[in-house]
């Protein structure tokens, strides 16, 4: 399989300076945290409503690392890029642009948003419940800032026999030739990673073709409490100046698995805080989010000050606005519905049952589109969007199963109607790529104006 298809954005490439900040990095092994849910804690936090429980999560594993590219130089603009350094940008031919993005007022922005350091990267902030995006176009230039709607889907490829035991980094690459179409099919406008792409030239081909197609990213860079600080600040050094960069990710729902393996949650806590610091440190034109199970108690958001943005999991069977309301009574910074939805298997019929998922998807994408801030900047419309979980089914998933095989298991949550979450029947598409009815669902809800 061809790793990508048409690059409709391959003249960017010639101006678009991308620089590896990292040396030798080394694919990491350590726990799995991705794919689908995990068993969390029934009470799911503050904001849960009676009857519901949060699921816990899924996620990729992070830390696995391509080879770093070879940098050097990019068209005309820029100089040869040294290991450990981090992109100085240069002209790119917009008119009035310069190395450090131009001046606030000639883009449009706001007087208190500094104008992007990157000459390349799109220009992202936040303004209240409000995601403000610029895109950068291929000439330099830049559309005026307006509200961001995330329509968006989770995305954790494998393949039939394929597990994540080694990140998802070169899965995406893999994958990515039948799963952008996939994605774009869905009239997306946004995929979230459960780890940074690979960090080469194929991992820089996909974000040119997800951004040729209309995709944003989300990307997790850090997931695991043993992924190093160099390591994630070497993903977003690598990545940070290329446009279709809309924010990054710190966790996957942290608080059900303390990082994946931290002693205690305060302990992963102090790792969010430290990675969310290093992140704006390195990369000041993108936000970032902290990712967390169900609507945070007021200790845990209070101690995470500097998340630009929360993402939180929710599965609450379908009834996501009583979050949105627990949301509101908690914070003044947007939300995203990192992930939601329902599988596709009916454990009380022991069968597929794709009318089920597309009760869900529609019933709880409807609830998040009613909520957009894009619509109005207020504490009736706190959530910038969200990514549905998954774009396709994953067989490694049920522990008592293999995956070559198709298999039921999971465990008992507040998910629509059966009250069980089939870990291996997520998808939108099967494994296959073959789109269930809830994608053709979910295609019409984003295809709205």
């Amino acid at each position: 399989m061809s790793p990508f298809v048409n690059r409709a954005w391959s003249g960017f490439g010639a101006i678009f300076l991308i620089v590896s900040a990292c040396s030798g990095a080394t694919t990491q092994s350590g726990p799995d945290n991705s794919g689908g849910l995990g068993n969390a804690p029934g009470s799911g936090g503050a904001g849960s409503s009676a009857g519901t429980s949060a699921s816990g999560g899924h996620g990729g594993r992070a830390g696995t690392a391509g080879a770093p590219a070879s940098g050097g130089t990019v068209g005309s603009a820029g100089s040869t890029s040294n290991a450990g350094s981090t992109s100085s940008g240069g002209t790119i031919g917009a008119s009035g642009s310069t190395a450090s993005g131009g001046s606030a007022g000639s883009m449009g922005l706001p007087s208190n948003v500094p104008p992007p350091k990157s000459p390349t990267a799109s220009k992202v902030y936040v303004d209240g419940y409000r995601l403000m995006v610029a895109k950068r176009a291929s000439d330099g230039s830049f559309a005026t800032p307006t509200p961001y709607e995330v329509r968006g889907v989770s995305w954790s490829p494998t393949g039939v026999g394929e597990t994540n035991t080694s990140g998802y980094s070169k899965l995406y690459i893999s994958h990515g030739g039948t799963d952008v179409p996939l994605i774009t099919g869905l009239h997306a406008n946004t995929v979230k990673t459960y780890d940074p792409f690979d960090r080469s030239a194929d991992g820089t081909a996909l974000l040119d073709q997800l951004y040729a197609s209309g995709v944003m990213v989300i990307m997790t860079v850090m997931a695991t409490h043993d992924t190093s600080q160099a390591d994630y600040t070497a993903s977003v050094n690598y990545f940070k100046n290329h446009p279709a960069i809309l924010a990054w990710m710190v966790g996957n729902e942290f608080n059900y698995n303390n990082l994946y393996g931290a002693p205690d949650l305060n302990t992963a806590i102090g790792i969010v805080n430290t990675a969310i610091n290093a992140i704006h440190a390195a990369d000041p034109d993108h936000p970032v989010f902290v990712s967390h199970g169900e609507i945070p108690p007021t200790t845990t958001y209070s101690q995470i000050p500097n998340a630009d943005m929360w993402s939180i999991n929710l599965y609450p069977n379908l009834d996501l606005n009583s979050r949105f309301t627990s949301w509101v009574q908690l914070s003044q910074k947007p939300m995203l519905v990192g992930e939601y939805g329902a599988d596709a298997f009916n454990n009380n019929s022991m069968a597929e049952d794709q009318d089920m998922q597309v009760t869900a998807t529609s019933t709880l994408t409807t609830q998040i589109m009613q909520h957009y801030s894009a619509t109005a900047n207020d504490s009736g419309h706190p959530a910038v969007g969200g990514t549905i979980y998954e774009l396709s089914d994953e067989w490694w998933k049920d522990k008592n199963g293999t995956a070559s095989t198709h298999d039921n298991g999971g465990f008992a949550n507040a998910i629509y109607s059966d009250g069980f979450a089939n870990e291996e029947w997520w998808g939108l598409a099967t494994i296959q790529r073959q789109p269930r009815k809830a994608y053709t669902t979910l295609a019409a809800l984003y295809a709205q104006p």
